[in-house]
């Protein structure tokens, strides 16, 4: 029978067990960033700042955003300046009362690594050359948009 342990506590605990893991990763508490709404109306193209972060923030896969019908057509986007949709692509808006994972467009393999490999950044460097932080931003992609858009970024800022 053969035993298995989880790449990012449970190996490096087997091998160094006095090896420090990150609290984002075990004993930690995952706190609310930003808990944030906007009744918005917006053309294609416009943007909402959803937060401004530390470049190292892991976000929880649960983090959120929620929506009512923002228009036929209307698609929103989650990312930064340089990979405005790397966090949540395309995301359908026009059905009534809906939600989307703020981490959808993110393959599971990347889940709890910092916000600046999330994006698509080669290096931390290569994020920081951008600003001193992260800002993450809502794009409107497609067509305006009308309604309340509402969103809750968990997780922890390193």
């Amino acid at each position: 029978m053969a035993k298995f342990y989880g790449s990012k506590v449970g190996t490096p605990k087997q091998t160094l067990p006095l090896r420090q893991i990150p609290s984002t990763l075990e004993n930690g508490t995952d706190h609310v960033i930003v808990r944030d709404t906007i009744e918005l109306a917006a053309s294609a193209n416009d943007l909402v700042q959803a937060a401004v972060l530390p470049w190292e923030t892991v976000l929880n896969p649960s983090s959120t955003l929620y929506f009512d019908d923002l228009g036929t057509g209307t698609t929103l986007s989650l990312g930064d300046i340089t990979y405005p949709n790397a966090l949540v692509n395309a995301q359908d808006v026009a059905t009534a009362a809906g939600s989307a994972s703020a981490l959808k467009s993110v393959d599971i393999a990347n889940y709890f690594k910092p916000l600046w490999e999330q994006l698509g950044y080669a290096n931390l460097a290569a994020a920081k050359a951008v600003g001193d932080q992260c800002e993450l931003l809502f794009k409107v992609n497609s067509a305006a948009a009308a309604g309340t858009l509402t969103w809750q970024l968990t997780g922890q800022k390193r």
